[in-house]
This record gives C-alpha cells, structure tokens and sequence, in this order.
C-alpha cells in the first residue's frame, strides 16, 4: 500500500485475535493499530476462505482535531476514532476521507470512517451490541 493513511484504508487493532493471512504494515500513527496491507479487492474472498467473516457497519464516523502540524494531529484524531471504534466492540475501521484546512498557523483535521469488525464465523456476532 503506497499511503497506509488514505481513502479506503483499513486499520485493524494489533491486540486483537485475527486472521493469519492479513498482512498489517509496519508504521502507524496509530499506535496499537496497524494498516492492512491486502489487496481490498480480495480481502473479502480471503476472509471468507480462511473461515472468518468481516462486518461492514454503515453508520458513518467523523472524528476531529486541532494542532500545529499535520501528522500530530492526524494522529489525534486517529486517535479518537479508535477509541470510538473500540467502544462499539469493533477491532477495525475503513477510512473514507481526511479532510485537512489551515487557519491562522492551526491545522484541523478530520477523519470520516466505517466501523468494521473481523471474528472467525463461529463466533456470534459482537460488534455494537448486536
């Protein structure tokens, strides 16, 4: 993946149980988090195939924040977008857009995403209280 922080990216909780065959990147501003490095095209005939299933939610997610350098304050909103994710017992989010204006030396960021969740088939469904 050329920008693991980009429209479509898919970043998944590091300490969450997951499948082998998914490939996380290295570097993150998230820390605790990692980006999946799979062909999106794929990814849902791999999950399918090794036995897990991944749930899309549809409910958009818009988390922001204020600083004085971009990638701080990327990382911040990342930040509260994870722990948004995560209160809804989902281990993963996509990435829609992230939109960055500057204003008197501040950056605002913001960060748009879907709340996504990967469990092997047997398990019940856990995301969001369903």
């Amino acid at each position: 993946m050329k920008n693991a922080m980009e429209a479509g990216s898919i970043h998944v909780e590091r300490s969450a149980g997951l499948p082998k065959f998914l490939h996380l990147a290295g570097d993150s501003l998230l820390k605790g988090w990692s980006a999946i490095e799979n062909v999106r095209s794929t990814l849902e005939e791999e999950t399918a195939k090794a036995g897990w299933i991944s749930f899309f939610m549809a409910g958009k997610i818009e988390k922001a924040a204020f600083g004085f350098n971009r990638r701080n304050t990327l990382g911040a909103a990342l930040r509260r977008m994870a722990k948004c994710v995560k209160s809804g017992n989902c281990n993963s989010f996509q990435i829609m857009h992230i939109t960055t204006k500057h204003f008197l030396g501040m950056v605002h960021v913001s960060v748009a995403a879907h709340a996504r969740h990967f469990q092997e088939e047997k398990e019940s469904l856990v995301c969001f209280g369903q």
